[in-house]
């Protein structure tokens, strides 16, 4: 089962350096954190960076057309939870994706789906 994160931003305002931004990522299973520091004045193209990469994983605007394919990490673990007995309509929830683009993408993959009650 894959690990759930909590995430923070902060700053670290040292008198003696520049603001520093604190990013954050806390396992919840394994208490593992990740940070990463970076300048203040990059936090923009951060910012930038992180939406590019959600439309290059789930499309524009938050919502993958319902022929797009999903990122293949993330359809992979949608086949994982779909076969554990995870319904259509959860996953879309979890993973804000439609249900269409889910049903469409794991018949791609050569499942079978039929109607759910």
């Amino acid at each position: 089962m894959s690990s759930i994160y909590n995430y923070s931003i902060d700053l670290k305002n040292e008198k003696k350096t520049a603001k520093i931004v604190v990013l954050k990522q806390l396992s919840q299973n394994s208490k593992e954190i990740n940070t990463l520091e970076f300048p203040s004045n990059d936090i923009d193209l951060i910012i930038d960076a992180l939406h590019q990469s959600k439309r290059n994983i789930i499309g524009l605007n938050g919502h993958a057309s319902n022929d797009e394919n999903i990122n293949p990490i993330i359809l992979d673990t949608l086949v994982e939870l779909f076969f554990s007995g995870i319904r259509i309509a959860d996953l879309s929830a979890q993973y804000n994706l439609s249900e269409s683009l889910i049903k469409n993408n794991l018949e791609r993959k050569g499942i079978v789906i039929f109607d759910e009650f």
